[in-house]
């Protein structure tokens, strides 16, 4: 048996005092409306893409999702991993997330090894890939890290574990023993030669109010300086970002459609269009292609750059059924979109965003705008930028007021944060504080509403009101 575990996701659960109270997506509920939840993807597709692979080797593997189950607390999915065991023990117990879960991981771990000293234990992921090295000389609990995709290595390393082989020269499989000599990522795979992942858990996602997820590209063509997607397409070099056959995608949500009933599907890529050309005709024949298969009652939502909304392409997709894209604009600061490595040709902001953004809003497809609002030398002038961004765009979501930007483990800002003396603790969530104490007011007062209970408005007041008093105090900025 093999068991593959997405943690509950308790980090934004403690940090807002509700640990044990509610579950990551009840969290997330209360801060969205039902129409915009049913956009969050809640599959987890990495490990549901394990699971296809291992099963088509013949591998029995089992799924606990922590955030679907509604997890409050790691005692509960631990009973559910004891749970799918059984009376044997499992062969391999994989786990995955980024940093913001992986004390979560630490501690799952630990309770495997205590209770089955010879279940082999590995990490997966982006955060685990980019910190390999520290992870298995700083923590025992975890004998392998799968590097990058898993669909060839992890199969192969459980099928070693399973008849007591040794794994630590597998392609992409990293030990204690082989971190340090393993220079290069695998090959990356052709994504129309691995099957679709499986489906476990997506009629529970589907109770859950949320969406099912297909994805039509891995990893990412940029660098953004705060982003473990590029650092880890760079470790593959022009082979980081690759695209499925839109005719691959279009089959898969078909399937969702006839076999699952989806009303909705939301498509997972860090980036699903790009500026370049040839990108951009691919999107016009994936909207094309899934029109004339009858798919436009099913709406979908997409993720792009400000820079790659283009009026032709989202035309054609709208008519397709796109109703919704996350657009990463972070901030409407230039200086900041520097820092970030996140450059536009036009820097003249925020006109250039808010008016790329309103090609996608005349044409009815609803604009859901990745912010980050505070980093640690944050001023009024880009938190007021920043605001007139988000009241253009209209999208009352309140995590808009919420996000500070996470320097993950790895990454260029993590590095420049560590040389700047910003971060304390520096791992494995990096803490860091802000340069102002008036940034800090600002922050508490957003976080204390959230934390009371407060709807869009009333957040939004109480930044707003925090922002006015800091002016107040400091006239000349």
């Amino acid at each position: 048996m093999i068991i593959l575990v997405n943690p509950p996701t308790l980090w934004e659960l403690q940090e807002l005092g509700m640990e044990g109270k509610l579950s990551c997506f009840e969290l997330q509920s209360q801060h969205v409306s039902p129409s915009a939840l049913k956009s969050f993807p809640g599959e987890h597709l990495g490990l549901q893409a394990l699971a296809s692979a291992c099963r088509q080797k013949g591998l029995q593997v089992s799924l606990v999702n922590g955030q679907i189950l509604l997890h409050k607390s790691l005692d509960e999915i631990w009973r559910a991993i004891l749970d799918r065991a059984g009376k044997e023990p499992p062969a391999v117990v994989g786990f995955s997330g980024p940093n913001q879960v992986f004390v979560e991981n630490v501690a799952l771990a630990r309770r495997v090894k205590e209770r089955w000293p010879d279940t082999v234990t590995v990490l997966g992921a982006d955060f685990a890939t980019l910190n390999a090295d520290r992870i298995l000389n700083d923590y025992e609990v975890f004998d392998a890290i799968v590097a990058g995709e898993g669909e060839v290595a992890f199969p192969a390393l459980c099928a070693a574990a399973a008849d007591g082989d040794p794994f630590d020269q597998l392609p992409g499989v990293l030990t204690r023993e082989t971190v340090r000599v393993t220079l290069q990522a695998p090959p990356p795979l052709n994504l129309d030669d691995i099957p679709w992942i499986a489906r476990d858990d997506t009629r529970a996602v589907l109770a859950l109010g949320l969406s099912a997820g297909v994805y039509s590209s891995r990893g990412c063509p940029y660098r953004c300086s705060f982003c473990t997607t590029g650092q880890v397409s760079a470790r593959s070099g022009q082979g980081g970002h690759r695209e499925k056959s839109i005719e691959n995608v279009v089959d898969e949500i078909d399937y969702l459609a006839t076999d699952f009933g989806i009303d909705h599907v939301t498509i997972t890529d860090d980036l699903f269009v790009t500026k370049h050309p040839a990108s951009q005709e691919r999107a016009r024949r994936f909207g094309a292609l899934y029109k004339s298969r009858g798919l436009s009652s099913i709406p979908f939502m997409i993720d792009c750059r400000v820079d790659s909304m283009d009026r032709e392409t989202l035309s054609v997709l709208r008519s397709a059924g796109l109703h919704r894209v996350f657009v990463g604009i972070e901030t409407a600061s230039a200086d900041t979109l520097d820092a970030y490595d996140k450059l536009y040709v036009n820097r003249a902001l925020p006109q250039y965003i808010n008016d790329r953004l309103r090609i996608a809003s005349d044409l009815g497809i609803d604009v859901v705008p990745g912010i980050i609002t505070y980093h640690p030398e944050i001023t009024v002038p880009e938190l007021r930028r920043t605001l007139n961004v988000v009241d253009s765009v209209g999208y009352r979501g309140s995590f808009q007021f919420l996000n500070k930007v996470v320097a993950h483990p790895g990454t260029p800002i993590w590095k420049a944060y560590a040389a700047k003396g910003y971060l304390n603790p520096e791992w494995p969530v990096p803490q860091w504080g802000f340069r102002n104490p008036d940034a800090q007011s600002v922050a508490d007062a957003a976080f204390a509403a959230a934390a009371a209970g407060g709807d869009f408005e009333q957040i939004r007041g109480a930044l707003l009101s925090a922002i006015e008093q800091w002016e107040a105090r400091q006239p000349e900025q």
